[in-house]
Formats: structure tokens, sequence, C-alpha cells
């Protein structure tokens, strides 16, 4: 009988920490909105073209009461051809809260991946983690750019 109880008293623990795990993990799991793409209304922003001639950087803008969370970026950069077989791509960021105005942020290496009529293709590629804070502004120096990560609501 005393065996019995014991059992009893065990599986009720163990259903009692599970609840409360589980319960907590939703709590935080909650905050978090769809995953992020940097294409709102199905057009790519976060970049700034070099060919055929510099274009003006086409910000991404984190929406207001949330914070981004970056978790991976790539993409391409399309130069010139030359000798270079490497290129810095630089993550500029734009965060008043964090007194960051147009900053270079980050840097990634891209390789040459290929050449085409007068035209190299860089391609980069990398995980991160970047919390960057609501109405803040990023771009990279880079032609095609992926971004995925998360909205958390503040």
């Amino acid at each position: 009988m005393k065996a019995g109880a014991i059992v009893m008293r065990l599986a009720t623990a163990t259903l009692v920490t599970l609840s409360l795990l589980s319960s907590t993990a939703m709590a935080v799991e909650s905050e978090k909105q769809p995953i992020y793409a940097n294409t709102p209304g199905g057009l790519m922003c976060g970049i700034r073209s070099q060919i055929p001639l510099p274009t003006d950087p086409i910000r991404c803008t984190v929406p207001a009461g949330q914070r981004l969370i970056i978790e991976y970026v790539s993409g391409f950069a399309f130069r010139f051809s030359s000798v270079d077989t490497t290129l810095a791509v630089s993550l500029v960021v734009s965060a008043p809260s964090l007194g960051l105005n147009d900053g270079a942020f980050h840097t990634f290496v891209a390789t040459k991946t290929g050449s085409s009529g007068g035209t190299d293709v860089f391609s980069f590629a990398t995980p991160m983690k970047m919390m960057l804070p609501a109405g803040s502004t990023f771009y990279f120096t880079a032609d095609s750019v992926a971004v995925s990560g998360y909205l958390v609501r503040q």
C-alpha cells in the first residue's frame, strides 16, 4: 500500500511539473509573432544595389510595438568583373534608441560564386542573433538579401 501511494505521489508531481513547464514555454512562445521575412507586401526591403549604378537603400523598418529578432541572413551582391574573390557586405542599422545612426553594424564576407557577362556574383549566408527595437531601420550593401527571424511584442 505504501509503494502504491508513493507511485501516485510521483505521478502527480510529474504531471504538475510538466503542466508548469509547458505553460511557461507557452507564455514565452505566445509573445512571438509569425516568422519575419524582409518581403513586406511581396517587395524586398533591406537592400542597396550597386549595378548598374549605386541606388538609395531600400530600408526595412521594425514595426511599432515590436522587436525584431534576426536569426539568419543570406544574399547576393553583383559587382563588375574583377580579380576579387571576396567582398565585404555590411549590415547598416539606424536605431536612435540604441544610439545608432546609419552605422555599419556587422560585416559579412561574400565569396565569388560565379561570373557572367562582365558581372561577378558574390554570395553570403550566416546564422546570427540580433535584436532591433521598434522603429529601427536596416539594410545590407547587397542586391538581394533574405532575412529571417521573428517579431516579439514589446
